[in-house]
């Protein structure tokens, strides 16, 4: 009955059967894994006010009302960045806008470059819009890096275009300067265009990590374009610094220094993704978007086919685009509360990770998630296991395809206590 796009119903593997398991039993969880804002205490505002007469009529525009694209290159403004609203396309979700890009820029059996390790969803949407996908790797060697190689390999199949997470998910990592410049010069020589998922890019990490310093095997490789060599010799940038955690609100909320962007000026046909899920705190509104960058004519002609697909399915609601203005406007409450729980998770993080007995902190520059390193000889899988049966849940590093199975991975936004509490048993557990 079903195509072959749609895969035939998966048994649950080992750690989803034993989690649901220990919810049957009844067992109190630590749930390290929990990334909704609306269940830690950090939803976004905004709900309360009454909806907007304008939503009793409908009068869709396929890219999105004026008024709502307006508000959203408002919010790209107070970052530094010019956008213009008729560059912007409405979606009701990043999956959405995935999906709309892939049917824009890839015809099926073509193919599209992602990063390993990142989204588990990039190969179902893949999948159900018949596109192929080739990894590329992030790699850490005293620092999360790009590994170029891969990319300039993944890139010899032909590919379409190249998507980034920035930060990514789950490594909090960014591209260096010279990495980004090496992405788009390698787009640039072979006609691919840039997916940028930018949806963490206002969460920026304290500035924990010194500068990062390239390893004589990487500056000693003079291979590929000269963009390609100075990335490898890249130093990473610091991140800005973010509020400190001072367990409630700040009185003046202030906007809060964001990570770089690739809606920032490119020689290649870029995309940025973002929406109010992550910007606002409020997933269930349902409202992202996709802000078309780069050279005039390809950015015209591709918003021309993004209009055209999104005139076929017109997800987003009146309400929530009439709303989307004053959402934007109060943003910057929960970013700040956002930012003071990345901040006290990130501190207990560090004192949780410091022996050398322990997992080991694999640090990026931003995002919701962080990545550990186990003691040699534990195994991710069979690790996340072992805590599942002493009630705290965390998620194996193949989850994310990582490329070795001694990681795992954690989120940033749970309660400090049960965080902390949680990171005592998994250092208890992983030095044992």
């Amino acid at each position: 009955m079903r195509s072959r796009r749609v895969p035939a119903t998966a048994e649950p593997n080992a750690w989803s059967r034993l989690l649901e398991g220990r919810r049957a039993s009844g067992a109190t969880l630590l749930d390290l894994t929990e990334s909704n804002p609306t269940r830690v205490g950090l939803a976004g505002g905004g709900l309360a006010a009454p909806v907007d007469p304008g939503a009793a009529t409908y009068a869709p525009d396929p890219r999105g009302l004026a008024a709502a694209r307006a508000a959203v290159a408002g919010y790209y403004a107070d970052r530094g960045l010019r956008v213009e609203p008729e560059h912007i396309v409405l979606t009701s979700s990043t999956s959405e806008s995935y999906a709309h890009l892939f049917r824009l820029l890839a015809d099926p059996g073509e193919t599209l470059l992602v990063p390993e390790p990142s989204y588990p969803l990039f190969g179902p949407l893949a999948a159900l819009e018949g596109v192929r996908l080739a990894p590329y790797r992030l790699t850490w060697r005293h620092g999360w890096r790009l590994d170029l190689d891969s990319l300039e390999a993944a890139a010899d199949e032909g590919a379409r275009a190249i998507i980034t997470v920035e930060p990514n998910h789950p490594t909090g990592s960014c591209l260096a300067p010279t990495e980004r410049a090496a992405v788009e010069e390698l787009c640039e020589r072979r006609g691919m265009a840039i997916v940028s998922d930018e949806v963490f890019g206002d969460f920026a990490w304290p500035a924990v990590a010194a500068e990062r310093v390239p390893e004589a095997s990487e500056a000693a490789r003079p291979t590929g374009s000269d963009a390609t060599t100075r990335a490898r010799a890249a130093r990473q940038v610091p991140s800005p610094p973010v509020a400190p955690d001072a367990g409630r609100a700040p009185a003046s909320p202030r906007p809060i220094a964001p990570l770089p962007s690739f809606v920032a000026p490119s020689r290649v046909p870029s995309f940025v993704l973002s929406g109010i899920s992550k910007v606002c705190g409020l997933p269930q509104l349902k409202l992202s978007w996709i802000v078309a960058a780069g050279p005039a004519r390809p950015r015209d002609e591709a918003l021309a086919g993004l209009e055209w697909i999104a005139d076929l399915f017109l997800s987003v609601g009146t309400p929530v685009q009439l709303a989307l203005p004053r959402l934007l406007a109060d943003r910057h409450v929960f970013q700040a509360r956002v930012c003071e729980r990345l901040a006290t998770n990130l501190a207990r993080l560090r004192a949780a990770t410091a022996a050398a007995d322990g997992p080991a902190w694999l640090e990026g520059q931003g995002g919701w998630n962080a990545v550990l390193r186990l003691p040699a000889g534990r195994g991710g899988e069979a690790v996340a296991l072992e805590l599942l049966q002493r009630d705290v849940v965390v998620h194996p590093g193949h989850f994310y395809d990582f490329e070795d199975d001694d990681v795992l991975v954690v989120s940033l936004l749970v309660e400090p206590r049960d965080f902390a509490a949680g990171l005592e048993r998994i250092a208890q557990l992983a030095s044992s």
